[in-house]
């Protein structure tokens, strides 16, 4: 009876040393599971950094770009009244020109009719 107790209690021991074997390598490919997650998540962390650093930059582009389109917004509108008050001017001047032009039309008919 003590023999069969010694042989079943070994069996148990080589049994509990193949399971701490196979359970020993399944922690081995865990822990290298776990290592190649870390450096993804570093590489992920450092994507991230650099998204923010761009972003940012990209967020004081616009605001320059802004900037700068309102300020050739400001001149192009300065410039359109500036040319508005030169066309209203030119149109008073021909107004003039085309009146005075008329003026000397009447003029020179009624010399000649007092010419003739």
């Amino acid at each position: 009876m003590s023999l069969a107790l010694e042989i079943s209690v070994g069996l148990l021991l080589i049994v509990t040393c193949v399971y701490c074997i196979v359970l020993g390598r399944k922690l081995e490919k865990l822990r290298d599971g776990q290592m190649e997650l870390l450096a993804t998540i570093e590489r992920f962390d450092e994507a991230s950094r650099r998204a923010e650093q761009n972003l940012s930059a990209m967020q004081g582009a616009g605001a320059a770009l802004n900037r700068d389109l309102g300020a050739a917004e400001s001149r192009a509108n300065a410039l359109i009244d500036e040319l508005s008050v030169m066309v209203n001017a030119g149109d008073d001047i021909a107004g003039r020109i085309e009146a005075a032009v008329r003026d000397v039309r009447a003029a020179g008919s009624r010399v000649n009719r007092l010419a003739s």
